[in-house]
């Protein structure tokens, strides 16, 4: 199988474990797990279990200055992650999630300033239709908007974007699990700062509120992120940002079966055109073999 097919499933795969993200959050809030403990201990947990994985394997680590550049995107990733879950605070999840998923714009825009990846036509069409559809699933008549809500769901979109990009820039060079042990350690160390500089230091809700927070570490953290840094070594920015617009859809379908939450007619609208706008976007010539990076990391 060529790999610039499996690194897209690996983000699909990604988006598919993110997608809990959101249900299993809320889960751990409703049984009284507090917000800054609840981020820092899933990525601390998700980062011994990915260093775990490196270590048995015996996987090549990174080293030298691609140390710094994955700390840095480690550090980006937390500025996303705190913004989103402070951003709850003033403004509805709903609106936060519509505003939020705008970010394949910013990422189609950045990737071909910074990276030269092709501005085309199918893309731009991709883009419109993946924003709408995720409009349509979290509900366009969303209210609560708060203005420092929508700068912190902004700020977030930004880092999402920049990170997006940056990891295109420096992964494909890289072991892509070793990588990822990296950027979760730091993403870990600067939420545990955070939650240290709030004073809060235990997680709160018991027993119920530890399983969800090992679900969050282990299937929408360390799985995830994993993944995507394997996919982003053969699959361009753009691309892959609007793969993972698959997300929301994922998030309502979870929703509805775990929360009982009821999917209305514009969130299967919606889901349709995000799933319109995945295959417009595959229908674009691939890369030609000799514009893949290295091979995928061995053993």
């Amino acid at each position: 199988m060529p790999r610039e097919r499996v690194a897209t499933l690996a983000i699909f795969a990604s988006a598919f474990a993110f997608g809990f993200l959101s249900v299993l959050t809320k889960l751990a809030l409703e049984a009284g797990a507090r917000p800054l403990p609840l981020t820092a201990w899933r990525f601390t947990i998700a980062a011994a279990l990915v260093w775990l994985v490196v270590g048995v394997s015996r996987r090549r680590r990174p080293s030298g200055r691609a140390i710094v550049a994955l700390v840095a995107l480690g550090a980006i990733y937390a500025v996303d992650a705190l913004s989103f879950t402070f951003a709850l605070r003033w403004v509805q999840a709903s609106t936060a999630t519509l505003i939020f998923y705008t970010y394949p714009v910013v990422v189609i825009v950045l990737a071909a300033m910074l990276l030269d990846e092709r501005l085309t036509s199918r893309r731009l069409v991709a883009v419109a239709l993946a924003v709408i559809g995720c409009g349509l699933l979290v509900g366009i008549g969303a209210q609560g908007v708060n203005p420092i809500g929508v700068a912190l769901v902004l700020l977030a979109v930004a880092a999402l974007s920049l990170y997006l990009v940056s990891g295109r820039k420096v992964l494909p060079a890289l072991p892509a699990v070793g990588s990822a042990a990296v950027i979760i350690t730091a993403t870990a160390i600067v939420s545990t700062a955070a939650a240290t500089s709030a004073g809060q230091w235990q997680l709160g809700g018991g027993g119920r509120a530890i399983v969800y927070m090992l679900l969050l570490a282990v299937f929408s953290t360390a799985l995830p992120i994993t993944l995507l840094a394997i996919g982003l070594r053969y699959v361009e920015a753009g691309r892959a940002s609007i793969y993972s617009t698959i997300e929301p859809i994922i998030t309502v379908i979870a929703a509805s079966f775990i929360l009982g939450e009821r999917i209305g007619p514009f969130q299967y609208v919606g889901g349709a055109l995000i799933l319109a706008a995945v295959v417009w976007l595959r229908l674009e010539r691939p890369l030609p073999q000799s514009e893949y990076p290295t091979p995928f990391d061995s053993p």
